[in-house]
């Protein structure tokens, strides 16, 4: 499924008719992104930011593109341009957000998204708390935030 997703996404963005247009543009940047190569994915993403500024699927792609990269600052301040519940209440959105506070030096802020995380296992009953507790430990022992590992 992942790999037709991505012949789909360079079809569309590499042909003729749709190559320089913002469609097919973010169609190469999420092909670029299935395949791991999210610097490519990148210049896509920036060519077509200020015509995206508000689109909420953008800015969470564009988060994860430049989380991937290390640009964690730049990461941070994106997604929490994602003003869409649904979006910003999904586990992988709150996972990736805590880790761009942790990098930033923020990771008391990481541990207040726990809250959410925790909202989300009671309502689903699956085990996002655990993966969430392990990850702030881990990123946070990897900056040297000791108190909150």
């Amino acid at each position: 499924l992942l790999d037709e997703a991505k012949q789909l996404f360079q079809l569309v963005g590499g042909s003729a008719s749709e190559c320089d247009t913002i469609p097919g543009r973010q169609c190469m940047a999420l092909c670029f992104m299935l395949l791991g190569q999210y610097d490519d994915a990148l210049i896509y993403l920036k060519s077509i930011q200020a015509y995206m500024i508000n689109d909420n699927a953008f800015n969470y792609n564009y988060g994860v593109a430049l989380a991937n990269t290390g640009d964690y600052k730049q990461a941070q301040e994106t997604l929490l341009l994602v003003s869409d519940g649904q979006l910003s209440e999904k586990f992988t959105y709150l996972a990736l957000l805590q880790k761009c506070f942790i990098m930033n030096g923020f990771p008391s802020k990481a541990w207040d998204l726990l809250q959410k995380v925790k909202a989300i296992d009671k309502m689903g009953g699956n085990t996002s708390e655990l993966s969430s507790l392990k990850s702030i430990a881990n990123d946070c022992y990897q900056m040297g935030h000791f108190l909150f590992a």
